[in-house]
């Protein structure tokens, strides 16, 4: 089952008004795209740990935590949040990585106690987000309101909508509130429909692109993926550099400490005379210093914005960057994005 993509346009509110839900009250958007692995046996979680940057073997069930594959080289493979489900380890990729990163799981399981299964097409996940999306879920599940207010990121619970089982996580946007729900593939049309109908406005492709540029949410393709190193991305806060080995361990360490990082993942605005696309390049001091990977318009400020990769001596806030033609105007960097926090 998949609402995206399979409803017509007018069952969407307008990007502009599901932009506005989404930052100032809240609204739904049917995540199908992004994949769930289920990972079941004894040593799931054990081998998780070993080959990820982030401590997860310490997971009790209901608890989450963000973690990031990366290659012997340090790049990134996917990031993945960990969700210790009870019955099984709850993976979520990055829309249409999860082969890959079951590929990979597969690859390193020698005599290790693990099988993992692609549940993506099994369920529906549908995200709510915004700042009252925590009062809309507790006036759509009154049973769990209790529960919310001590819900700690990337942590679960059992929920209940339409009257069919569920699971609620709570996986904020960078500083935006948000919760996954996941739940069976065929309930899915009547858990929206309950949702929608209580209130939660639903956020077309559009919206949700603008709004994950806004909250400079890295993207599989754009801004993660080989090319890549994840304290380069902003992701400092899902590496744990006391938990030890890893694949990709040395050269992250490296990195950090003798401070080698070449690039950074900023946020951009646009100049309002702007002609700019993805992988425009980015000029400072007469030089290219860095591209484009994502562009979106931000329906509620009138303007273009974006995200990139700028070398660290021009990635400070503030400073303004030529776009190479065919490119014209400038981008500012207004932010230095850390999706998980500064770490340790």
């Amino acid at each position: 089952m998949t609402l995206t993509g399979a409803l017509p346009r007018s069952a969407y509110a307008d990007t502009a008004d599901a932009y506005r839900a989404a930052t100032e009250t809240a609204a739904v958007y049917d995540n199908a795209a992004t994949g769930r692995l289920r990972a079941e046996g004894v040593d799931a979680l054990d081998l998780l740990n070993r080959l990820s940057t982030n401590r997860v073997d310490n997971l009790t069930p209901g608890r989450g935590a963000p973690t990031i594959l990366t290659t012997d080289r340090g790049r990134i493979l996917d990031l993945l949040t960990v969700v210790n489900a009870g019955d099984c380890i709850l993976l979520l990729t990055s829309p249409g990585q999860q082969q890959a990163v079951s590929d990979w799981l597969d690859k390193y399981t020698i005599m290790e106690d693990l099988t993992v299964a692609d549940c993506t097409a099994e369920t529906a996940l549908f995200t709510l987000c915004g700042p009252q999306s925590r009062d809309a879920l507790a006036a759509a599940m009154p049973e769990i309101e209790s529960k919310l207010a001590e819900l700690e990121p990337y942590s679960a619970i059992d929920a209940a909508v339409a009257g069919r089982e569920a699971m609620l996580l709570y996986r904020p946007m960078g500083g935006l509130p948000a919760y996954d729900l996941i739940l069976e593939a065929a309930a899915g049309p009547a858990a929206w429909a309950s949702l929608t109908a209580g209130g939660l406005v639903p956020m077309g492709q559009e919206a949700w692109d603008a709004l994950q540029v806004s909250y400079a949410i890295p993207r599989y393709g754009r801004e993660l993926g080989d090319s890549y190193n994840p304290l380069e991305a902003g992701l400092i806060g899902a590496v744990d550099f006391a938990k030890g080995c890893y694949i990709g361990q040395e050269v992250i360490s490296r990195l950090d400490t003798y401070q080698k990082v070449q690039k950074y993942l900023v946020q951009l605005r646009f100049s309002p005379e702007a002609v700019v696309a993805v992988d425009t390049g980015l000029e400072g001091g007469g030089r290219r210093v860095g591209q484009v990977t994502s562009i979106a318009a931000n329906p509620a400020a009138g303007e273009l914005q974006g995200l990139g990769y700028v070398r660290t001596a021009q990635a400070e806030i503030g400073a303004r960057l030529k776009l190479v033609p065919p490119g014209q105007g400038y981008g500012e960097v207004v932010g230095m994005p850390q999706l998980f926090g500064a770490g340790e």
